[in-house]
Protein backbone atom coordinates (compact mmCIF):
# COMPACT_ATOMS: atom_id res chain seq x y z
CA UNK A 1 0.00 0.00 0.00
CA UNK A 2 1.53 3.36 -0.32
CA UNK A 3 2.08 5.60 2.08
CA UNK A 4 0.63 8.77 0.37
CA UNK A 5 -0.47 10.17 -3.60
CA UNK A 6 -0.21 13.28 -5.22
CA UNK A 7 -1.31 13.72 -9.03
CA UNK A 8 0.74 10.95 -10.44
CA UNK A 9 3.34 10.90 -7.84
CA UNK A 10 3.54 7.55 -5.55
CA UNK A 11 4.90 8.03 -1.95
CA UNK A 12 6.18 3.97 -0.99
CA UNK A 13 8.46 1.93 -0.28
CA UNK A 14 9.49 -1.45 -2.37
CA UNK A 15 12.25 -3.85 -2.90
CA UNK A 16 13.41 -1.43 -6.45
CA UNK A 17 12.86 2.14 -4.71
CA UNK A 18 12.33 4.23 -1.71
CA UNK A 19 10.13 7.06 -2.31
CA UNK A 20 9.08 8.71 0.88
CA UNK A 21 9.08 12.29 2.27
CA UNK A 22 10.41 13.83 5.94
CA UNK A 23 9.36 16.93 7.78
CA UNK A 24 5.67 16.91 6.82
CA UNK A 25 4.47 20.24 8.20
CA UNK A 26 0.74 21.64 8.14
CA UNK A 27 0.08 24.75 9.15
CA UNK A 28 -3.85 26.63 9.98
CA UNK A 29 -4.39 30.13 10.69
CA UNK A 30 -7.23 32.86 10.86
CA UNK A 31 -7.35 35.73 8.87
CA UNK A 32 -7.48 38.64 10.84
CA UNK A 33 -7.31 42.79 10.50
CA UNK A 34 -6.76 45.48 12.58
CA UNK A 35 -9.37 48.08 13.01
CA UNK A 36 -8.04 51.63 14.76
CA UNK A 37 -10.41 53.71 17.06
CA UNK A 38 -9.26 57.14 18.16
CA UNK A 39 -7.58 57.04 21.54
CA UNK A 40 -7.60 53.34 21.85
CA UNK A 41 -6.39 50.07 21.39
CA UNK A 42 -7.23 49.08 17.91
CA UNK A 43 -10.40 46.16 17.96
CA UNK A 44 -9.75 42.95 16.15
CA UNK A 45 -11.85 42.21 13.07
CA UNK A 46 -11.65 38.12 12.42
CA UNK A 47 -12.29 37.97 8.62
CA UNK A 48 -12.59 34.13 8.91
CA UNK A 49 -10.03 30.84 8.48
CA UNK A 50 -6.90 31.15 6.09
CA UNK A 51 -6.10 28.75 3.63
CA UNK A 52 -4.22 25.66 5.07
CA UNK A 53 -0.33 25.06 3.63
CA UNK A 54 1.81 22.22 4.23
CA UNK A 55 4.94 21.53 2.98
CA UNK A 56 7.74 18.51 3.38
CA UNK A 57 10.90 17.42 2.06
CA UNK A 58 12.12 14.49 -0.31
CA UNK A 59 15.46 13.09 0.16
CA UNK A 60 16.49 11.24 -3.24
CA UNK A 61 19.40 9.23 -4.08
CA UNK A 62 20.60 6.84 -6.85
CA UNK A 63 21.05 4.35 -4.55
CA UNK A 64 17.62 4.20 -3.29
CA UNK A 65 16.63 3.43 -7.16
CA UNK A 66 15.58 7.30 -7.96
CA UNK A 67 17.22 9.65 -10.75
CA UNK A 68 17.29 13.11 -8.64
CA UNK A 69 17.28 14.98 -12.11
CA UNK A 70 14.15 13.73 -12.98
CA UNK A 71 12.23 13.44 -10.32
CA UNK A 72 13.08 17.25 -9.66
CA UNK A 73 11.89 18.14 -13.47
CA UNK A 74 8.77 15.98 -12.31
CA UNK A 75 8.04 17.93 -9.51
CA UNK A 76 9.00 21.22 -11.05
CA UNK A 77 6.46 20.59 -13.99
CA UNK A 78 3.19 20.03 -11.15
CA UNK A 79 4.09 23.48 -9.81
CA UNK A 80 3.72 25.00 -14.11
CA UNK A 81 1.01 23.50 -14.83
CA UNK A 82 -0.81 24.71 -11.31
CA UNK A 83 -3.35 21.91 -11.45
CA UNK A 84 -4.96 21.14 -7.85
CA UNK A 85 -5.26 17.36 -7.05
CA UNK A 86 -6.30 15.90 -3.98
CA UNK A 87 -2.98 14.48 -1.17
CA UNK A 88 -4.24 11.14 -0.24
CA UNK A 89 -2.49 10.00 2.71
CA UNK A 90 -2.74 6.33 3.98
CA UNK A 91 -5.67 5.81 2.04
CA UNK A 92 -7.14 9.02 3.26
CA UNK A 93 -7.96 12.94 1.74
CA UNK A 94 -6.25 14.82 3.68
CA UNK A 95 -8.58 17.72 4.07
CA UNK A 96 -11.78 18.88 2.90
CA UNK A 97 -10.15 20.30 -0.37
CA UNK A 98 -7.53 19.67 -2.99
CA UNK A 99 -3.90 20.75 -2.44
CA UNK A 100 -2.10 23.01 -4.94
CA UNK A 101 1.79 22.93 -5.53
CA UNK A 102 3.09 26.01 -5.22
CA UNK A 103 6.96 25.52 -5.22
CA UNK A 104 9.17 23.33 -5.49
CA UNK A 105 13.23 23.59 -4.73
CA UNK A 106 15.98 21.16 -4.62
CA UNK A 107 18.83 21.52 -2.24
CA UNK A 108 21.60 19.68 -0.71
CA UNK A 109 22.99 18.22 -3.77
CA UNK A 110 25.79 15.83 -4.21
CA UNK A 111 27.13 15.93 -7.37
CA UNK A 112 30.06 13.37 -9.26
CA UNK A 113 32.43 14.24 -11.51
CA UNK A 114 30.46 13.52 -14.45
CA UNK A 115 27.55 16.39 -13.43
CA UNK A 116 25.16 13.40 -12.38
CA UNK A 117 23.21 14.68 -9.58
CA UNK A 118 23.31 11.40 -7.70
CA UNK A 119 21.37 12.71 -4.13
CA UNK A 120 19.75 16.06 -3.05
CA UNK A 121 16.39 17.07 -1.11
CA UNK A 122 13.04 18.08 -2.69
CA UNK A 123 11.56 20.92 -0.63
CA UNK A 124 7.76 20.77 -1.64
CA UNK A 125 4.76 23.67 -0.49
CA UNK A 126 1.34 23.34 -1.00
CA UNK A 127 -1.52 25.41 -0.22
CA UNK A 128 -5.59 24.35 -0.14
CA UNK A 129 -6.83 25.27 -3.11
CA UNK A 130 -10.84 26.50 -2.98
CA UNK A 131 -11.90 27.11 -6.40
CA UNK A 132 -13.28 30.35 -7.43
CA UNK A 133 -16.65 30.99 -6.25
CA UNK A 134 -16.88 28.26 -3.46
CA UNK A 135 -15.73 30.36 -0.66
CA UNK A 136 -19.05 32.66 -1.05
CA UNK A 137 -21.09 29.90 -1.72
CA UNK A 138 -19.92 28.06 1.42
CA UNK A 139 -20.86 31.30 3.50
CA UNK A 140 -24.57 31.43 3.04
CA UNK A 141 -24.45 27.53 3.67
CA UNK A 142 -25.90 26.52 6.84
CA UNK A 143 -22.77 23.39 8.17
CA UNK A 144 -23.57 20.82 10.75
CA UNK A 145 -20.52 21.02 13.88
CA UNK A 146 -18.85 18.83 16.28
CA UNK A 147 -17.68 20.13 19.26
CA UNK A 148 -14.18 19.61 19.75
CA UNK A 149 -13.55 21.76 22.95
CA UNK A 150 -15.41 23.81 24.81
CA UNK A 151 -16.58 27.20 22.53
CA UNK A 152 -14.73 25.90 19.30
CA UNK A 153 -16.96 24.03 16.47
CA UNK A 154 -15.22 22.59 13.50
CA UNK A 155 -17.51 21.12 10.28
CA UNK A 156 -18.27 17.93 10.14
CA UNK A 157 -16.64 15.91 7.59
CA UNK A 158 -18.23 13.62 5.71
CA UNK A 159 -16.24 10.19 5.82
CA UNK A 160 -17.43 9.77 1.77
CA UNK A 161 -15.76 13.16 0.50
CA UNK A 162 -15.31 12.60 -3.03
CA UNK A 163 -12.45 14.99 -4.05
CA UNK A 164 -11.68 12.99 -6.98
CA UNK A 165 -12.33 14.18 -10.95
CA UNK A 166 -12.55 11.90 -13.45
CA UNK A 167 -9.15 13.26 -15.25
CA UNK A 168 -7.70 12.52 -11.31
CA UNK A 169 -9.13 9.06 -11.21
CA UNK A 170 -7.50 8.92 -14.62
CA UNK A 171 -4.07 10.39 -13.39
CA UNK A 172 -3.76 8.36 -10.34
CA UNK A 173 -4.84 4.65 -11.98
CA UNK A 174 -1.97 5.06 -14.66
CA UNK A 175 0.44 5.71 -11.69
CA UNK A 176 -1.23 3.22 -9.67
CA UNK A 177 -4.24 1.37 -10.14
CA UNK A 178 -4.38 -0.51 -6.87
CA UNK A 179 -5.27 2.51 -5.06
CA UNK A 180 -8.85 3.56 -6.60
CA UNK A 181 -9.88 0.54 -5.13
CA UNK A 182 -9.60 2.40 -1.49
CA UNK A 183 -10.92 5.55 -2.68
CA UNK A 184 -14.53 6.63 -1.29
CA UNK A 185 -16.53 6.79 -4.66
Amino acid sequence: MPIAVFANKTFQVNSQKIYTFDDLTMNSSLETEKQDAANKKPSTYIKGPDLYTMSFSIPLDVSMGVNVRNEYGAWKALVEAGKPYPFILGGIPLGANKWLLKSASLNNTVIDSNGNILSGTIQLEFEEYVRPGSAQASKSTKKTSTSYAPGISLPKVSGNINLLGSSDKADIKRSNPNMLSRLPE
